[in-house]
Order: structure tokens, then sequence, then C-alpha cells
């Protein structure tokens, strides 16, 4: 799933991990290209809340909003 959101794009991306779903994001801007990767941002019991914390993640991060807390540490 990707969208778009004030000029930019978002990817979350979830890979799954001894039942664990670790949550990562991809945001790029459209008009210049640049990309930023941001790695285990959170991990899930779930595919759908790791994809959903990661969209509305990167969304406070485009707003310049502090960025949401995952329900559990990641490292």
């Amino acid at each position: 799933m990707e969208m778009h959101y004030y000029g930019a794009l978002i990817r979350p991306i979830v890979t799954q991990a001894e039942g664990i779903f670790n949550s990562s994001v991809v945001i790029r801007d459209s008009s210049s290209g640049r990309q930023q990767f941001h790695e285990t941002i959170g991990r899930f019991a779930s595919d759908n809340a790791a994809t959903l914390f990661a969209v509305n993640w990167a969304i406070a991060r485009l707003e310049g909003k502090p960025e949401p807390r995952p329900p559990f540490k990641t490292h």
C-alpha cells in the first residue's frame, strides 16, 4: 500500500519475525524525489496494526508533530 499526503509518498513496510509484526516506513518527497527510510518504528501483534501505525507515524512526521509512540519498546 502507498498513499500520497501533502506532496509526499508514504509506503508502510511490515515484516514478521517470531509472531511479531515490525513496522517501518518509507517517506518520499514527490517533488525532489528525496527518500527516507525509518526502520522498526514499532512492534505489533498484527499486520494491520503495524501498517496503520506506520501511516500515522509518517503523517505526524510530515506535519511536524511528535511521532506517536509504539505500544511496545522496539529496542
